[in-house]
């Protein structure tokens, strides 16, 4: 009999466990994984991991991603409210179920629960569902599981991140922003103590009511912590004093354009730690606000700012556009594709000395340009010439850009460019052709600033300069880093770029000059700045004001204009973006490395020039100085425009063998420019002195000095009417010696002849026609064009 007994106890003990192995296997089968996918909110940090910015959780609830580790004091505050036996036990706990049962029986009612923190975390994940013996036996099983499958840790953490704490606060990170305005690990133990019981009645939150019952709860709770020895007398006391929040704080909402990037990058949310400085970032915001104010008046609505370190390209300031109310104040003006305007100039610059195209003191010509119907102007609607290549950038004239941009290649530019980082050439170079200089493309000040740092970090390593540490590749970050962070590299490895150091630092010394007499023309209003390479840009219909700047530190970007793409006739980049810029510029300066990038002579040779064209020297090149300048530039073309002529004594005339002994000739060198070059030059240049005719009774004079300057050959002009409906005329206008009188026939039909300023206003009808001009000497020039 007692044998029979003590088979059917085995057996029902056998039956038992298999029950409770059955059910804690099912459980275990409908335990989703992970245990929590709830949407989070999009939260940024700043480098130092403060709060910058969030956005709430699609389903509407403050939810931020569950954190690396639990504050120690929330841990002992948690533990010794809800479960000190948290570390000892399985999931469940026998000893808090027996005390919590007899104490209810003691009280007539449920005054104690029995339920563990694992326990409870399995309830959040199952949905917090109606609590029932059925529901209590299903966390029970869940809770077990968890406790198999995570670390103890990793339950505290899950508790942490999911717990309610009351209206649409969830987690502890969450809760610790609205109710303190801090993070978590920053808390003292009276607001520990409180987000510690919270989570057991969140209701109680509520700032106007209940606060005498969550202030005992919470006091309970220090008495306990003082008497287990987390805190002294001291601190419980000060513990006590400290008032329960009188409302919830708002959630930070820093750079909330940057944010809504973080949240398009990662639409099921979570939290990145970003490389903006806070401070930098309040007082760049407080920066564009003021100016935004202040142009209101204007009706110009909308500005961007964007700085970043050049050594490592680290973001330190995103300020997506003005935080006044507005119907465009949260588009994101930094990430907004925009014309160029001229932003683009000094790229071009020295990608053409990296190429050996051009010396810094070359002339260009500055003369009427049409290329199949584009016909760019100057900012001051004048010609100088001739002028050399790094005035032409400093001044930022339009037609000599042009001009180089069609010597270097359109495509070929569009290639240096997206090498160096720009994103937004979408078409081909057909579409772009020429204007691609002048603001034909567009792009976005995240890659202006980055191509910019880039060139200043580029110059910086070839100097040594030494390249800060990055975060930690496993640390999400929003960097600029368009040129990877490297270990130290030769200056070798380092001129193997699209631009060469030497090319940079004359492009940067360009940048630096303080002769901004055109588009810049109130750039005295920034001398005092201290050494910054920086340019401007104005687009089409003044739509678009740009300014970057660059320093050894720092690279600091500033777009001002309307979202909506209205242009204001006065907005222009010298006058309403650099003023920001440089107001930027003067509170990163502290942060500056101090002096100036050195010239990397390394990378440069000395080469002799030609003082009067700036082009290598040739035989005919009576004046040459001895420079150093980038090592590519020794393959430029040799001076072009000095020529050895053979005059008379008194220089009055050219002269040959055929008409004048070697006895009454000299042999000159003589600066000569083409016609319709010579012809804008000589107005502001009282020195240039123009090669003298020859004598009429010298033969074989080939020297070419007349030529037509408008219109150009090929050239379609459109005829404009008044306000009546008569058809305007045009004036055509001609390079010749002022000394000399041209004739001018239209059509081979005779129409006049000028001396001295050779223009003529002609009104021709639509169609194509031929422009002829003689000089006095039979020297012809002939154009064909069109009028529409």
């Amino acid at each position: 009999m007692a044998n029979d007994k003590t088979r059917l106890a085995a057996r029902f003990a056998a039956g038992v466990l298999i029950g409770f192995f059955a059910m804690l296997m099912a459980a275990h089968l409908s335990m989703p994984r992970p245990l929590f996918d709830e949407p989070l909110s999009s939260v940024a940090l700043d480098q130092d991991g403060r709060l910058l910015s969030a956005r709430i959780a699609r389903d509407g609830q403050w939810r931020f991603a569950a954190p690396d580790s639990v504050p120690h004091k929330f841990e002992r505050c948690l533990l010794t409210f809800e479960d000190r036996r948290f570390r000892h036990h399985w999931g469940v706990d026998p000893a808090a179920i027996v005390r919590a049962g007899v104490r209810n029986i003691e009280a007539g009612r449920v005054r104690e629960g029995g339920s563990t923190l694992t326990m409870q975390v399995a309830r959040m994940a199952r949905g917090r569902k109606r609590r029932t013996w059925a529901q209590k036996a299903i966390e029970t099983l869940w809770a077990i599981d968890i406790e198999f499958s995570h670390s103890k840790d990793e339950i505290l953490r899950l508790y942490a991140a999911n717990a309610p704490f009351g209206g649409n606060v969830v987690g502890l990170e969450a809760a610790a922003w609205r109710y303190f305005g801090r993070e978590a690990a920053e808390l003292t133990w009276a607001e520990s103590a409180l987000l510690a019981v919270l989570p057991n009645a969140p209701a109680k939150i509520h700032m106007a009511r209940n606060r005498g019952p969550l202030l005992k709860k919470r006091d309970r709770l220090l008495d306990a912590l003082h008497s287990q020895g987390d805190i002294s007398a001291t601190e419980l006391e000060l513990a006590k004093a400290e008032p329960l929040p009188d409302k919830p704080f708002a959630i930070e909402n820093r750079a909330p354009q940057m944010v809504s990037r973080l949240y398009a990058a990662r639409p099921e949310g979570g939290t990145t730690r970003t490389t903006i400085d806070a401070t930098l970032q309040r007082q760049a915001q407080a920066i564009a606000d003021s100016y935004r104010a202040r142009y209101a008046a204007n009706h110009i609505y909308d500005i961007g700012i964007l700085v970043a370190e050049v050594t490592t390209g680290h973001i330190k300031a995103y300020v997506g556009n003005a935080s006044q109310p507005s119907a465009t104040c949260m588009v994101d003006m930094v990430s907004a594709e925009r014309s160029t305007g001229s932003i683009l100039k000094p790229i071009l610059y020295a990608a053409m000395l990296s190429a050996g195209e051009i010396t810094p003191k070359m002339l260009m010509a500055d003369t009427p340009l049409d290329i199949n119907g584009f016909t760019p102007q100057n900012y001051s609607h004048t010609y100088s010439g001739a002028v050399a290549a790094d005035e032409a950038l400093t001044r930022s004239l339009n037609v000599p850009l042009v001009r180089m941009l069609a010597a270097h290649n359109v495509g070929r530019f569009m290639a240096d460019l997206r090498q160096m980082g720009m994103t937004t050439l979408h078409y081909s170079d057909d579409h772009y052709g020429a204007s691609l200089i002048l603001g034909g493309a567009e792009a976005t000040l995240t890659d202006v600033c980055g191509m910019y740092a880039s060139m200043a970090r580029r110059l910086g390593e070839y100097n040594g300069q030494r390249t800060h540490t990055p975060l930690a590749p496993t640390q999400a970050t929003f960097a600029l880093s368009l040129t990877p962070m490297r270990p130290k590299e030769s200056k070798s490895q380092v001129a193997a770029t699209p631009l060469t150091p030497a090319a940079i630092w004359h492009t940067l010394r360009a940048m630096t000059e303080l002769s901004r007499p055109e588009e810049e023309a109130d750039w005295q209003s920034f001398a005092s700045m201290g050494t910054v390479a920086w340019k401007t840009g104005t687009s089409y219909g003044n739509r678009d004001a740009w300014a970057v700047g660059v320093t050894r530190s720092h690279v600091v970007g500033v777009w001002v204009g309307n979202a909506t793409g209205e242009g204001r006739a006065s907005m222009t980049g010298v006058g309403f973006a650099a003023p920001p810029m440089f107001d930027v510029f003067s509170i990163v300066g502290r942060h500056e490395t101090r002096g100036w990038f050195e010239e990397p002579v390394e990378d440069e040779e000395p080469m002799t020039v030609c003082r009067r064209s700036g082009m290598r020297s040739g035989d005919a090149c009576a004046e040459v100085d001895t420079i150093l300048l980038p090592r590519q530039c020794a393959g430029t073309p040799v001076c072009a425009y000095c020529r050895l002529a053979h005059v008379t004594k008194d220089g009055a005339w050219q002269v040959n063998s055929s008409c004048e002994n070697t006895a009454g000739m000299v042999t000159r060198s003589w600066f000569v420019l083409p016609p319709a070059m010579e012809y804008y030059y000589r107005k502001t240049h009282t020195d240039y002195a123009p090669l003298p005719p020859v004598r009429p009774d010298c033969e074989n004079a080939t020297t070419k000095r007349l030529e037509i300057i408008y219109p150009q050959r090929g050239q379609r002009v459109v005829r404009t009417r008044s306000f009546d409906g008569t058809l305007q005329g045009m004036v055509c206008q001609a390079a010749a010696p002022a000394s000399g009188r041209i004739f001018w026939h239209l059509d081979g039909k005779y129409l006049g002849e000028t001396e001295g300023k050779h223009e003529m206003a002609i009104e021709p009808e639509m169609g194509a026609h031929s422009l002829v001009v003689v000089d006095e000497n039979g020297e012809r020039a002939e154009v064909t064009f069109g009028v529409e």
